[in-house]
């Protein structure tokens, strides 16, 4: 065994041993997939090789954050390894890390199917809240023997890796060393990203597996265990709430779910869904009429007009990454966006999702890198069939040079992908050129006026780019059959107004749908949210299932008038008001039509409605978080 055939260079027995590790969780993973046929009997071969290539990914994540010490350790210039003391520390380390990781995968293998989902770092918590732990352990190692079993193979590969992969000697020269190590952290900040360094994408999320899977819990099989322990690490830990004791008191305050007559006849319109960056109504001529030079965006003011839609229109998130499950699913992100948390595998009911059962044609554009903010992933999760990116765009002249394709050329190859659709389509875009540094392309520089900020002249290129692509499309067939829905993603963080910087302003955001053909142009006094555009296009459709959304019909002439979103506390509105509540006791009720800077607390002078809103959010918020825990987002 100590022959000179099983020694190698420190960096040979590195790059070997991570290597050997990394065939070993891909066994794991096929360990997970048969000791659970049941909930997977309807992948296809296609799919399970596209879960395999995805899982190494996440494979060489967990497996880098495991040897990171072992790893450490063998980049560290010197000669340390040359001790036989030494060399015994590192393997002890490298098998003790790798065997828990590996365990973690095989427990999994049977624990899935009462959990339904990967273990994550709140399972390890709950642990310690059961009675007699030690005695359902000693049941668990009896009557799933097989773990076991197969948790032994791989220690016995892992001592296999150890004997045959062993270093022979350090390096002579200590420059190579440091040239190594200096390298060695470039690659291993990259592995623990999942392999992408672009400025504009994410380190590798739980919400990134829906990019191999066809169906959300599939996911699983593309994650291992260590993976989802290690990105729920620290989080909050959600809780279930009890504010309601029983179904029936907790339906009186809220209920997420929406039926429609059955007999409808379900009306196969186009959907657009156009969602821009950062357009807060700060930029909006309709509603900031007189404070900042009559607004930015003329072209869209114009066109809102034409519209149905609010004043009062809000954001349910601030984070780009919060907008799409809002808009998409009818689900707001509170203290962790929803795409980021634990549950961003759930099954969900979606607008996209519907209308494919319905035969449309779904598609997403974004001008970015392709797997920019994890959009590619969970676009694909709801339903979403066409990603189209700045890879399919396939112009690198038209680039910005740091977030992706101006929005101009890219609103215009949007314009040209929607006319060779079929009918009838779904389709969203989301434009990026309004985001710092806050350029616009060179040759238009001087033709947009500039504000107290640079955003407002590139929001100013964006709604010329949009009134170019409507001038493109205007004459389409498909035009007037076709409901435009208009947003933005949430507000600019360059608020100069106070009634824009407190905790309502930051949140009023545009949104209004454009259908000239059916929808007259409105102007209601309703609050509209980002959350309220599912149930609503739902219902112009005359969708005839239910499905479940937390936002609610803007077109319903009954039901309550409510908006929801999150800043230090959450904001519950209701009508003019707003109610800042922590989760457990309000703190604080404003008339924020009459105050708009939220300076005089009405809650002792008018403790009625306080009451009511307090009713209302707590219905809500339980609503919400225990249907997130238990994984109950649909209506099937």
């Amino acid at each position: 065994m100590n022959s000179k055939s099983n020694l190698f260079l420190p960096i040979s027995v590195l790059v070997f041993r991570i290597l050997a590790i990394l065939v070993l969780f891909s066994l794991s993973r096929v360990h997970f997939y048969f000791s659970n046929l049941d909930f997977f009997d309807n992948i296809s071969f296609q799919e399970f090789t596209k879960i395999l290539q995805g899982g190494i990914r996440f494979d060489i994540v967990s497996i880098l954050y495991l040897n990171l010490p072992f790893i450490l350790i063998y980049i560290f210039p010197g000669n340390h390894l040359n001790g036989k003391k030494f060399r015994l520390f590192t393997d002890i380390l490298f098998f003790t890390t790798n065997a828990i990781g590996l365990l973690a995968n095989c427990i999994d293998g049977v624990y899935y199917q009462f959990n339904l989902r990967r273990s994550i770092f709140s399972s390890l918590v709950e642990l310690q809240d059961i009675n007699n732990l030690s005695g359902l352990l000693l049941s668990f190692l009896t009557r799933y023997w097989t773990v076991w079993a197969v948790w032994i193979f791989f220690l016995v590969g892992i001592w296999l890796i150890i004997i045959f992969l062993k270093p022979s000697r350090s390096f002579k020269s200590k420059h190579t060393q440091f040239d190594f190590a200096f390298i060695s952290v470039f690659f291993i900040v990259g592995g623990l990203r999942g392999g992408d360094l672009y400025h504009s994408t994410r380190p590798l999320g739980l919400n990134h597996a829906g990019e191999y899977v066809q169906q959300p819990h599939h996911t699983a099989l593309v994650f291992n265990t260590p993976f989802t322990i290690f990105k729920t690490l620290g989080g909050n830990q959600t809780k279930k709430l009890v504010f309601f004791r029983n179904e029936i008191d907790l339906e009186k305050a809220f209920s997420p779910i929406h039926f429609f007559d059955s007999t409808n006849n379900f009306i196969p319109y186009n959907v657009v869904v156009i969602i821009i960056e950062s357009y807060s109504e700060e930029a909006s001529g309709v509603v900031n009429k007189d404070n900042i030079s009559g607004g930015f965006t003329p072209f869209l003011d114009s066109l809102r007009q034409k519209s149905f839609y609010s004043e009062n229109s809000f954001a349910n998130g601030k984070k780009s990454i919060e907008a799409l499950p809002a808009i998409w699913c009818g689900l707001p992100s509170f203290k962790q966006p929803f795409v980021l948390s634990s549950f961003s595998t759930n099954q969900t009911n979606s607008l996209p999702g519907i209308l494919k059962t319905k035969g449309y044609h779904t598609s997403f554009f974004h001008g970015a890198p392709n797997g920019s903010m994890g959009f590619q992933s969970f676009a694909n999760l709801v339903g979403i069939d066409h990603y189209f990116g700045k890879t399919e765009y396939a112009n690198e002249s038209d680039s910005d040079g740091i977030w992706g394709i101006w929005d101009e050329p890219f609103l215009q190859f949007f314009g040209k992908k929607l006319d060779q659709f079929p009918q009838p389509f779904f389709s969203t875009v989301f434009t990026l050129s309004s985001h710092d540094p806050f350029k616009i392309p060179s040759h238009l520089n001087g033709k947009f006026k500039k504000g107290p900020h640079p955003i407002y002249e590139t929001l100013s290129y964006t709604d010329y780019a949009l009134k170019r692509f409507f001038e493109s499309i205007k004459n389409k067939p498909w035009f007037k059959n076709t409901m435009f829905v208009i947003t933005a993603d949430h507000t600019s963080s360059h608020a100069t107004l106070p009634a824009f910087s407190n905790n309502v302003g930051r949140f009023k955001v545009p949104i209004f749908i454009y259908f000239p053909e059916q929808l007259k142009p409105t102007k209601t006094e309703k609050n509209i949210q980002q959350i309220d555009i599912f149930p609503s296009l739902m219902a112009l459709l005359k969708v005839e299932k239910p499905f479940l959304a937390f936002g609610k019909n803007i077109f319903d002439s009954g039901g309550n008038d409510y908006a929801i979103n999150f800043f230090e506390n959450y904001q519950w509105h209701s009508g003019k008001y707003v109610m800042l509540f922590d989760g457990e006791k309000p703190q604080g009720l404003f008339n924020f039509a009459k105050d708009a800077l939220l300076q005089n607390d009405l809650s002792e002078r008018e403790p009625k409605k306080l009451e009511e809103m307090q009713f209302q959010a707590k219905g809500f918020l339980q609503q919400y978080q225990n249907r997130l825990i238990e994984n109950r987002l649909t209506v099937k």
